[in-house]
This record gives C-alpha cells, sequence and structure tokens, in this order.
C-alpha cells in the first residue's frame, strides 16, 4: 500500500466538507473524511483534471421537502450530475472519465437498509445510467475513510480510520 502523499506548497489544497464538491481545473489535493457518507471521484486522464463530491444522502427525489438545486452535492444522484456537468463544459467527455466510488460505511446500522448502503447503490445506479465507466471502488465496511484527491493525476489515497467494529468490514458491502 503506497503512503499518503506529504503536502506540497505548490498544489492548492482543499478541504471537502459535507454537501460540497465540484471541478478542478488546477492540480489540486482535495481532502476529505467519510462515514456513511459517499465521494466519486472523476479524472479525465486527457485533460489532467478532476472532480469530487462529498455527499450525505442517497437521491434528492426521496427528500421532495428540499430543494436539491440550491444544494445538490447533499445527494449522491444530483453531485454526480452536477459534476459531469462541470466537466463537460469544460469539453470532457463522459467516455473519457475515470471515475472511483468510496464510503457508504455501515457503522453500528441495520446493513441491509443503512444509509451508507443505499448512497452506495445511489452511485453505483447513477453511474451506469450515465454511462460514466468506474476503475475503483472502496466501499461498505464498518469504519470511516480519510481520502486523498490528487486531481490532476487521478490518484486516490484512502487511509481507514478507527478500530473495526465486531462483525468485521465484509459484512456491510453490498
Amino acid at each position: 500500500m503506497r503512503q499518503m502523499p506529504v503536502e506540497t506548497p505548490e498544489m492548492n489544497l482543499v478541504y471537502l466538507m459535507i454537501a460540497a464538491g465540484g471541478v478542478f481545473l488546477e492540480p489540486t489535493t482535495v481532502q476529505t473524511v467519510l462515514g456513511s457518507c459517499v465521494s466519486v471521484t472523476f479524472h479525465c486522464p486527457v485533460r489532467r483534471i478532476g472532480g469530487i463530491f462529498h455527499a450525505l444522502l442517497p437521491r434528492a427525489a426521496d427528500y421532495p421537502r428540499d430543494n436539491p438545486a440550491s444544494t445538490p452535492y447533499k445527494y449522491v444522484d444530483t453531485a454526480i450530475l452536477t459534476v459531469l456537468d462541470g466537466l463537460e463544459k469544460q469539453g470532457v467527455r463522459r467516455q473519457g472519465l475515470e471515475a472511483k466510488v468510496f464510503g457508504g460505511s455501515c457503522g453500528n446500522q441495520d446493513q441491509s437498509s443503512g444509509v451508507g448502503l443505499r448512497n452506495v447503490e445511489a452511485a453505483f445506479e447513477t453511474l451506469e445510467h450515465c454511462r460514466v465507466r468506474v476503475k475503483a471502488a472502496d466501499v461498505g465496511g464498518r469504519r470511516g475513510r480519510k481520502l486523498l484527491f490528487l486531481t490532476h493525476a487521478g490518484d486516490v489515497y484512502v487511509k481507514r480510520l478507527g478500530a473495526e467494529i465486531e462483525g468485521g468490514d465484509e459484512s456491510c458491502r453490498p
């Protein structure tokens, strides 16, 4: 396993909070911490740009009282569409993208219905619907994750957080 990179002064550093995301045109290290939330990273190797979000809930339609237009990164489905739209505005075609899916841990929740599992399902379903190839995934389990995403390279470094809860990580995988 590769070690997490050391900060470099010439690269922008962004800490991504819940319900945040974006497209990064300049080399940027994006850091976030996930529990049941999900992040999807998008990388265009030709243009060397990337996008990422940190979504809290699976599908905007499941929360009709909310206004997803005002918080598009709050939901996995609208976050994916928002990042894809931003990348397309930069001339990136979906066929050239590499996506990676992270997060969705279960903690102490019922593994068959927890929000983490629903977030992961929403990510894979939306990416499939949008015809975006998923290159890698690290999802489920009972531990949170710290991510570092190098937007220009597409590299993602993952560190598992905390101790495993009884039952092990495999019992939460979708």
